[in-house]
Order: C-alpha cells, then structure tokens, then sequence
C-alpha cells in the first residue's frame, strides 16, 4: 500500500485514545527509540505494521541519529541483536490486533498484556524477544496496536486499516519529528 500523509500529519490525534497522546509526550523525550513493525505481508490487515516500519524507513532512512526502524514480518526475534546494540530506551512494536476495538482503531497495549490477545503468529517470539531485551538492555516497551477487521489470506487491506496505518504513520512520524 503506497502511504500518502497529505493533509494527516497535523490531525492524527483526531479521535485518538488518550493513552495515544500521553505515550507520545513522553516519547518525544527520548534518547533513542526503536519501531519495530510485526506482521505478514500476505494476510490482509495484518500487513499494517510492516506498512508502516517501511514508510517510515523510506522518510527517515537508517541513520537517524536517535531512531532505528526495522521491518521484522514474521520473525521480528531477527532483529533482536540490532535492537540490542543500538541501546534503545524505549521500544515500540507496531501490530495489527484484536482487542474489539472498531476497526482502524490504535491504542497503547501494555506488554504485559500480548499474551491476553491474538497479535498473530509472531507473538510467540514477539514475546521471547521483548524477554531477552528486557534482561539485556531494558528498554520501555509500547506495542501500538491497530484493530484488524480482517486477516484472510492474500487479499488487500481494508479501507478501515488503511485508514489506521495513515492514523499510525502521522502519529509516529510527529514523535519522530520531536525527537
């Protein structure tokens, strides 16, 4: 899906959790943050955070002085070492989930909690990953979740995700920004 932000960046906290707004404060603090987009590109909704980690890969390349952005699909655990290594103090997993939200909509998922909820078939080595980055740099962890309205097989995003991952991308990218 090509990411078009004309008219979004200044109005992504338009209907917005509040958690969303304070999450971002906060974040605009940081040292050095990580986004790391989770979910396969083969299913339907479930491609918005991969969708959003490489529109954002594409805005601020690999040198951002305070921000490292990486696309982990399926297997976000291979990027574990980088994540490591860059020392972040605060990691934000991107993802599509089912939480009985409306469709499209984000919200701040505390971590603790993925194991509560269907993030998919990475969740499993989403969670060894924050385990191990936890014990070994002990960063902050967000996940910024996104309603999915479907996840079939093959088939393109629905508007209402698309609508989510523009929502998504503005609200990341004014973190960025500030940094």
């Amino acid at each position: 899906m090509k990411i078009s932000l004309k008219n979004a960046d200044h109005k992504w906290k338009d209907g917005i959790q509040p958690d969303l707004v304070t999450l971002a404060e906060k974040l605009k603090k940081s040292k050095k943050l990580v986004i790391l987009g989770v979910g396969s590109e083969l299913m339907q909704d479930d491609k918005a955070g991969p969708d959003i980690t490489v529109f954002l890969e594409k805005k601020y390349g690999p040198n951002h002085p305070k921000v490292r952005i990486f696309t982990g699909y399926t297997t976000p655990e291979n990027f574990t070492k980088d994540i490591a290594d860059f020392q972040p103090e605060h990691v934000i997993i991107v993802d599509a989930a089912n939480l009985n939200l409306a469709y499209g909509e984000l919200t701040d998922l505390p971590v603790d909690r993925i194991t509560d909820f269907s993030l998919g078939t990475h969740k499993l080595s989403l969670i060894m990953m924050i385990k191990f980055l936890a014990e070994t740099v002990n960063p902050k962890f967000s996940v910024l979740a996104i309603q999915y309205k479907s996840v079939a097989f093959g088939e393109k995003m629905t508007k209402e995700m698309k609508t989510g991952v523009k929502k998504a991308c503005a609200y990341l990218c004014d973190i960025i920004d500030h940094l």
